[in-house]
């Protein structure tokens, strides 16, 4: 097997089964440490329901990456600008995001949006973004190089999360983020695998080193982010730089009435 992100040879790393029925196979890049499913027939089935029935941490994730978002745009980028959730999952994130003031649009050709009606993106519309968040979605592309390119054409800036893989990797049985039981989780990086896919696209990353990381064409220190990503700089954030909540003028828009 070729690595899907660096090209080298891939080997065979183990078996097991997904959705307690398919027996699966899973390689690893001997080079970037890029392990992934080969040939995951899987997927049709796995995503009859987008969101998990194992997702209970689902809204206390969105609460978590809205005060980093917010924390992140107010300091590294201008909070003016228009933003996008690649992957957005159900529009919690991006209400959230218009909540706090910000110009947040959603984008998720697997789920149904139900927060954030009325702010949904075409991704070719040829529109550009200041940045694009991606919560927990790298963890589910068969092919990241082609959702790069994806990425790539919206925004130079990218804020995501997803588990990096330990060093040396669990076994298939003894890591909770693998997911085998409902099988959406089919890619799992390492920094180096990261820092290879960001570089095909003259993108850096930045990283906190755990679950949360940033593709950028500036540099930004390591130091830095993780500060701003902190839950001391959430509350100056909230303080210092709060905004004008979208709420009143999106409920307007939506109804025609005031609020």
């Amino acid at each position: 097997m070729q690595c899907p992100i660096c090209e080298t040879r891939a080997e065979l790393f183990g078996s097991a089964t997904v959705l307690k029925k398919y027996q699966a196979e899973f390689c690893r890049c001997r080079s970037c440490g890029f392990l992934f499913a080969q040939d995951p027939v899987w997927l049709d089935e796995a995503y009859a329901s987008a969101i998990t029935a194992s997702d209970v941490g689902l809204v206390d994730r969105n609460l978590w990456f809205a005060k980093v978002a917010c924390s992140m745009v107010s300091v590294l980028f201008d909070a003016d600008g228009r933003f996008l959730d690649y992957g957005g999952g159900t529009g919690l994130f991006t209400r959230l995001m218009r909540d706090r003031g910000f110009d947040w649009y959603w984008f998720d050709p697997a789920c149904r949006n139900f927060f954030a009606q009325g702010y949904a993106a075409d991704p070719n519309d040829g529109g550009r973004y200041d940045l694009l968040t991606a919560a927990e979605l790298f963890e589910h592309l068969v092919d990241p190089v082609q959702v790069m390119t994806e990425l790539r054409a919206l925004s130079s800036n990218v804020l995501f999360t997803t588990r990096l893989l330990p060093e040396p990797p669990p076994r298939l049985d003894q890591w909770w983020y693998y997911n085998l039981e409902h099988g959406q989780h089919v890619s799992f990086y390492t920094r180096k695998s990261l820092r290879t896919l960001g570089e095909k696209f003259g993108l850096q990353l930045t990283s906190n080193g755990e679950n949360l990381h940033l593709f950028s064409s500036k540099r930004v220190s390591e130091i830095t982010f993780k500060l701003v990503a902190s839950h001391p700089f959430f509350s100056l954030v909230a303080l210092f730089r709060s905004r004008q909540s979208l709420l009143p003028a999106d409920f307007e828009a939506t109804t025609g009435k005031g609020k």
